[in-house]
């Protein structure tokens, strides 16, 4: 059906370089980007971001969505680039957000996302339902 949504959820480690403020400005970067361009292409999604992982949910047309993904997997701020999921849908989980930047409210909340994250790397299909709904619930606390 031509109203489907392409979804993909992915983690990668993070290898930006650098001192939090120097990450924080790449991170600032890659969301302007992502806003203009994902806005063009009819993409929304969500990303995480700390100093040691991304994960990230992207979703619309899927021609676009796997060209999105192929320059990530390329993308040498990434490292161990893993897909935790990938379907079609008939609804986003994002739909008012080229690109959420959800970022956990404290310390706790930090380490409980980085262990979740560290497991889906290594088990990634038992890992997604737990990553989306992190990043669904940090975007509602941020909203």
């Amino acid at each position: 059906m031509s109203g489907d949504i392409y979804k993909i959820l992915y983690c990668s480690k993070n290898l930006i370089e650098g001192e939090h403020a120097q990450q924080d400005a790449e991170i600032s970067q890659i969301l302007q980007a992502a806003r203009r361009n994902n806005k063009e292409q009819n993409v929304t999604g969500a990303l995480f971001f700390n100093s040691s992982y991304f994960a990230q949910a992207l979703e619309g047309p899927k021609l676009a969505i796997e060209r999105i993904f192929e320059k990530i997997q390329r993308d040498p701020r990434h490292g161990d680039v893993t897909v935790l999921s990938s379907q079609t849908s008939g609804q986003r989980d994002f739909p008012e957000w080229s690109m959420a930047h959800v970022a956990p409210p404290d310390e706790v909340a930090s380490a409980s996302m980085a262990v979740t994250l560290d497991t889906a790397l290594s088990h990634p299909a038992a890992s997604a339902d737990g990553v989306i709904g992190l990043l669904r619930s940090l975007v509602i606390q941020e909203d």
